[in-house]
């Protein structure tokens, strides 16, 4: 049995054997006294990465290996370590990405805040760029009829080292206390990937949770891709299709009224930009595939993965 103040860390993956095993490899430079326990969830990876991975983890006494036999999004993965660790009596989790590294203080700076105020359900850390080092994330706001504009555009700036309340935070990195998880339960499911995190942290707030940053340790991030970045037409069409899912799910009419020309803007500048850079055009025809089911409230798996998935069946 895990020590009752231990922290469990979920790194859910998919396909990314090598980069999954890095993450983990950064947890062994934690200072912390408290135990930490990890659980890397494989997300129906392909055969050779799940051995791969298998392999990487080998010996590790501290982490586990949770093989899933099909692919269930981002959150479906996160849900399944966030209940494995909460079972063996972990008093918070960390949630993070596979192609992140944490540093050294992390585990006892996060749970210095939960420590202090036990009205925090959610508690992140500063989040920068692996490459360049900028810093990428300290919170966001979320007002829900601009909630599609870029994200950049949304983070809180500023503010110093001391922990301070926001009303969301990206998916990169977060810990969910044992209070917050047993009150909400886990991620939406029916988001797959993208956007999952702010629905999470509109469910704890209206729950009365705080979501709480505190900038003065970091998790560094690699591939930040966002509308205007890069996107594959996978990650295209997931938020083009969740942004409406989102609204749906915490607004009203007056909410559709004003969000719905600034989602239609965003739509047509991203696919304009798309087209003069001369990107894929799959892309494009993701974005418009992905709308058109957001706004007919489809969710769930993307119909590419559905159909793989039947056609190996």
């Amino acid at each position: 049995m895990t020590h009752p103040a231990a922290i469990g860390v979920v790194v859910p993956t998919w396909n990314r054997a090598a980069a999954a095993a890095a993450a983990i490899g950064s947890l062994a430079r934690l200072e912390t006294t408290v135990p930490v326990q990890a659980f890397v969830v494989d997300n129906g990876s392909r055969p050779p990465e799940r051995e791969a991975l298998s392999a990487a983890l080998a010996g590790r006494a501290d982490v586990e290996m949770i093989a899933l036999a099909e692919n269930r999004g981002f959150a479906g993965a996160v849900n399944v370590g966030l209940a494995a660790a909460f079972a063996r009596g972990a008093a918070a989790v960390l949630v993070l990405n596979d192609d992140a590294e944490v540093a050294p203080d992390l585990p006892a700076t996060l749970m210095a805040v939960v420590a202090g105020d036990p009205g925090v359900g959610i508690v992140a850390p500063r989040i920068v760029d692996a490459a360049s080092g900028r810093e990428v994330s300290r919170g966001e706001r979320v007002w829900l009829p601009l909630v599609c504009l870029p994200r950049t555009w949304l983070r809180v700036r500023g503010g110093g080292a001391a922990p301070r309340a926001v009303a969301s935070v990206i998916g990169v990195a977060f810990l969910v206390t044992r209070a917050c998880f047993e009150r909400i339960g886990g991620l939406e499911e029916s988001f797959f990937a993208y956007y999952e995190e702010v629905d999470y942290c509109l469910r704890a707030r209206a729950a009365g949770f705080r979501i709480v940053v505190a900038p003065a340790t970091t998790v560094r991030h690699a591939g930040f891709r966002g509308f205007a970045g890069g996107l594959t037409p996978l990650a295209a069409y997931l938020k083009a299709r969740n942004l409406p899912l989102l609204v749906r799910r915490h607004g009203g009419l007056l909410t559709w009224l004003l969000f719905a020309p600034t989602y239609a803007a965003m739509l047509a500048a991203s696919a304009a930009g798309y087209g003069l850079r001369g990107g894929p055009a799959a892309v494009v025809r993701a974005l418009g595939r992905g709308a058109a089911d957001g706004l007919r409230a489809r969710s769930g798996p993307p119909p590419a993965l559905a159909a793989a998935a039947a056609a190996a069946a």
